[in-house]
């Protein structure tokens, strides 16, 4: 707003405080003369001039109408002419203006002045209209010491309260000014008709094709600078793109790397790898001592998986689960995982066992039970005193009995029993005291002394066959030993809870963790989990044997672990499932029913280093008995198969089978 600030004459007092009168006095006029009129005239003439170029002297933008920056009352300079032209310049503004609320208060407090000096310039009017020779200059002193008089009533206290409400009254007035220009202008824009929005909206088009085929001509007349800009388009785009795939690249790479590497110190890893086998050390030992913790059986049946696991797995599923762990933190877990592993049943029973075998004219039939009868009726019932099974009557130093539901040998076989030779013609119920023969005697008090005696006994020369079939039963207490291992790899498995978790799993036994200096590496290289796939070398299949051996053994790939089997029919253990394969593999082997340390029996022993597939691999120790305790076909590259539980192939290089490692043989 423009506004002119009257000027203190010289000498003019200073102000001493805000109530002080602001009027200009007049210094004591001195005497003159008359003064004639056309001079007077004149004299006024040039006043008027004078006091127009003071009041035009300083000019200024100001908040509050009517006052300069000094407190001092202003007349803006405004006419007939000014207010036309100062109403239609504010009537553009309103047209033009945007959501400036700074410009927006300033043309509001300029308006605001315009209204002030117009309603002064009607109170002079009326002066002049009453006849009365008021001067503007005297109206002005006048104005000014009404306020002035105005100010010197009021408060302090109450000038604070009306300049805080003044300045809440202008923020509301500036946000209703605002509003309401923002209304005006949505108006404006809703008022066009639907014919002149289309028309905008073509014109619009227009406008960019007509752009569109200017730089197209731009391009057309200076083609080199068109192709230099298009090539350095093209440049910074593949730029951008190379950057942005090179940080995914290096971002991923970095998230592979940590996805691959174990977290944990190596110390802390080597603690828990430790603690892990330490529990199996304690169950291996829990096994060797069966005897002595379970004593007075017969037999002892064992039954028992390998005690094993892969350190790396180990490591990468406590990585997994725990990060950066420690040792100490994660044996609870290492404890519920091996409960999970390994299951040990210890089972005790009575059995009656029935052995078949094949003995040869002048063999042994070994230690047998014998006992007496005679033909009366204590001993024969209602068959005293008739014949025999056979049909012939029995006579003492030559006939014997068998059992009749299990007979020793045949019915006819010669025996030689404690130099005497016997013919097997009768037969009885005597089997389950444990009695293979029974002597005939003439008299039943000869017969009642024989009572239980145990003798050698002997195929006869006379019997006129090579062999004989001979089966023994015997009734025995059996402990049964069966230990299970799931697979410390189902298991760990089993325990992850998501895909990425698996996923992660595998990464890192793919890897070994970065840190394949933890253990030796060769002996998972080419284990395969669930022992049911392996690639035989194909140099190993030239060998004409040893592809007879592998083709028989795949058949039972899967095939359960049953102690004392040696069938497909009755599935196989250990030993029943080599003699199985070497007896039908069609090699010319026919060794019958071995066992582990029969079959090394007939064996030749080859040292580790000339080793070659088809060999038998031996170990002993696997449970607490002479000699070997299991048995396995040689495959090559450090594997096996064997009848483990299932029957599958196996790495010879794990902990496990190194420690239990007997000795390699080979067949004839």
């Amino acid at each position: 707003m423009l506004e002119l600030v009257r000027e203190e004459p010289p000498g003019a007092p200073e102000e001493n405080s805000p109530l002080q009168e602001h009027s200009v006095r007049s210094a004591p006029r001195a005497e003159v003369k008359e003064t004639p009129p056309e001079v007077k005239k004149k004299q006024r003439k040039r006043i008027y001039r004078e006091e127009n170029r003071k009041q035009k002297a300083r000019l200024h933008f100001e908040d509050d109408p009517g006052l300069s920056s000094t407190g001092e009352v202003v007349t803006p300079v405004i006419g007939a002419t000014g207010r036309k032209i100062s109403t239609v310049a504010h009537r553009k503004v309103d047209e033009a203006e945007d959501e400036n609320s700074a410009v927006e208060a300033a043309h509001r407090a300029e308006e605001t002045a315009e209204g002030a000096a117009g309603r002064l310039r009607t109170e002079i009017s009326g002066h002049r209209a009453s006849g009365k020779s008021t001067s503007p200059r005297l109206t002005m002193e006048k104005a000014e010491a009404e306020r002035q008089s105005k100010l010197q009533f009021g408060s302090t206290a109450k000038r604070e309260a009306e300049g805080k409400t003044a300045s809440t009254n202008h923020e509301f007035q500036k946000k209703r000014y605002k509003k309401d220009y923002a209304g005006k202008k949505k108006d404006r824009i809703f008022r066009r008709t639907a014919a002149q929005d289309a028309a905008y909206k073509a014109h619009k088009a227009k406008k960019k094709e007509e752009q569109a085929a200017r730089t197209a001509g731009f391009f057309r007349r200076h083609k080199i600078l068109g192709l230099i800009c298009l090539s350095f388009g093209v440049g910074l785009v593949m730029i951008i793109s190379i950057g942005s795939a090179g940080g995914t690249m290096i971002a991923g790479g970095g998230s592979t790397i940590v996805q691959s590497t174990y977290l944990a110190s190596d110390d802390e890893i080597y603690a828990a790898e430790e603690y892990y086998s330490a529990m199996e050390d304690a169950l291996q030992a829990q096994i060797d001592n069966v005897k002595q913790t379970y004593p007075g059986y017969d037999e002892y049946n064992f039954q028992v998986d390998e005690i094993s696991h892969s350190p790396y797995q180990l490591t990468s599923y406590l990585t997994v689960r725990f990060g950066n762990y420690m040792a100490s933190d994660v044996k609870e877990e290492l404890t519920r995982i091996f409960q999970e592993q390994y299951h040990m049943k210890v089972e005790g029973s009575t059995q009656t066992i029935t052995d078949t075998r094949t003995v040869r004219v002048g063999e042994s039939l070994g230690s047998v039970v014998t006992s007496g009868y005679c033909n009366c009726s204590i001993c024969c019932g209602r068959w005293a005193g008739g014949a025999t099974a056979s049909g012939a009557m029995p006579q003492a130093n030559h006939t014997i009995a068998v059992d009749a539901q299990n007979p020793i040998v045949p019915m006819g076989t010669r025996i030689v029993m404690n130099g005497v030779e016997y013919t097997v013609e009768d037969t009885g119920n005597f089997a389950r005291y444990g009695v293979a023969f029974d002597v005939y005697y003439d008299s039943h008090s000869v017969a009642s002394a024989h009572g239980h005696k145990t003798w050698e006994a002997y195929i006869a020369d006379d019997n006129g066959s090579q062999t004989v079939e001979v089966t023994q039963t015997r009734t025995v207490r059996v402990l049964n030993v069966t230990l299970t291992n799931k697979g410390f790899d189902s298991v760990a498995r089993n325990r992850l809870d998501s895909t990425e978790a698996i996923n992660w799993y595998n990464i890192l036994n793919t890897s070994f963790g970065n840190r394949d200096y933890l253990w030796d590496t060769a002996q998972f290289a080419g284990y395969q989990p669930g022992g049911m796939s392996y690639e035989i070398p194909p140099e190993a299949l030239s060998d004409a044997k040893f592809r007879n051996m592998i083709m028989e053994a795949e058949k039972y790939l899967g095939y359960p672990y049953v102690w004392g089997g040696a069938s497909p029919s009755t599935s196989f253990d250990c030993s029943g499932f080599v003699s199985w394969v070497i007896n039908h593999c069609g090699n010319g082997w026919d060794y019958g029913r071995l066992t582990a340390e029969g079959l090394r029996g007939v064996c030749t022993y080859v040292p580790s280093n000339q080793a070659k597939p088809g060999d038998l691999i031996f170990f002993q120790g696997t449970y607490d008995t002479e000699g070997a305790s299991h048995v396995g076909i040689y495959v090559g590259n450090g594997m096996m198969i064997h009848c483990g539980n299932p029957i599958q192939y196996a790495s010879i290089e794990t902990n496990y089978w190194q420690q239990h490692f007997y000795c390699f043989g080979r067949l004839p």
